[in-house]
């Protein structure tokens, strides 16, 4: 029973990370309101506490999950995921930064907005978050089915 709930408590926080970013996406383009601003910004708070809780889940699955620890620790294909996944963590980096700065911004001059030209560099690194985050499922799948197994 334990597996079911760590399996499904990943998948939910995987897709909520995808609905993160895909939200953050839309939110974040040239002409952003402040409105828009201050949610992105409260939508990269609760990526970045997802994103820890599915690391989190993950492990658990390792070491609590029905397939044992041995079948995902030798196999290089769960490696190249969490590779991936740290990856997606590190191109989180710089857009959480800025919009920390923005946020920060914000407050301090009411009609501050970034320049569009801000928004399209933040834009990019959205983008190559989504392109990384989106090969995951593919070598969870492998993995799934023992590809990467001597």
């Amino acid at each position: 029973m334990i597996d079911l709930v760590l399996s499904a408590f990943h998948f939910l926080l995987a897709f909520t990370l995808v609905a993160i970013l895909a939200a953050q996406s839309a939110l974040i383009r040239p002409g952003i309101t402040a409105s828009s601003l201050g949610l992105a910004a409260n939508l990269d708070r609760v990526y970045g506490a997802s994103a820890v809780l599915l690391l989190g889940a993950g492990f658990s699955r390792v070491y609590w999950g029905a397939k044992g620890s041995s079948f995902y620790l030798s196999n290089p294909l769960f490696w190249t995921k969490i590779g991936l996944f740290m990856t997606v963590a590190f191109l989180s980096i710089p857009p959480t930064l800025q919009l920390i700065r923005w946020s920060k911004q914000a407050r301090s001059q009411s009609a501050f907005l970034p320049s569009d030209e801000q928004v399209r560099g933040l834009q990019q690194w959205l983008r190559a978050e989504v392109i990384v985050l989106l090969a995951i499922p593919f070598v969870a799948a492998a993995m799934a089915r023992g590809l990467g197994l001597s």
